[in-house]
């Protein structure tokens, strides 16, 4: 039986492990340079583009898309859930518009708005509102009466 030496194998593994820790440390480095340079995607740049299109006549809906997941990266769920029904009068048939919709209304913690959209939703999307009300975002608003009762009609209009 041969015998190997180890301390070869272990050494081109141990300088390999080390340059990927090296290499995964940098680039984290360059991504947070990057982040902090005022790009052509911050939300201030977008909202006076948003601006400029609005004067010219009207925002295309990919800006509008753009804007929300901008919006809801920075957590600013309630300017989110404004942009995305500005996206959703635009193209009212975009499912992922109105669960992310839905979604930021819950975050918000605008409770009566994301009631009234939920209710709307019930009756014009059932499956729709049933995933949005399995979320755990909006665990707390299940436990209010309204929302409970909200959540088994969503269910059995789903059934249909």
């Amino acid at each position: 039986m041969n015998q190997y030496p180890r301390k070869p194998a272990l050494i081109v593994l141990l300088v390999a492990t080390l340059i990927g820790v090296v290499y995964v440390t940098a680039w984290g480095k360059i991504e947070q340079l990057w982040k902090k340079q005022p790009s052509e995607q911050s939300l201030e740049a977008m909202e006076a583009k948003i601006a400029e299109l609005g004067k010219a006549g009207g925002v295309p809906a990919a800006t509008w898309r753009t804007y929300a997941d901008a919006l809801v990266a920075a957590k600013q769920y309630s300017k989110a859930a404004a942009a995305y029904k500005e996206l959703l009068e635009l193209e009212p048939f975009q499912r992922d518009a109105k669960f992310q919709r839905g979604l930021a209304l819950a975050m918000a913690g605008a409770s009566d708005e994301f009631f009234n959209y939920q209710k709307d939703l019930v009756y014009s999307e059932a499956k729709l509102a049933v995933e949005l009300f399995a979320r755990p975002e909006t665990e707390k608003y299940r436990q209010e009466k309204r929302f409970a009762d909200l959540v088994n009609e969503a269910k059995n209009q789903a059934m249909d």
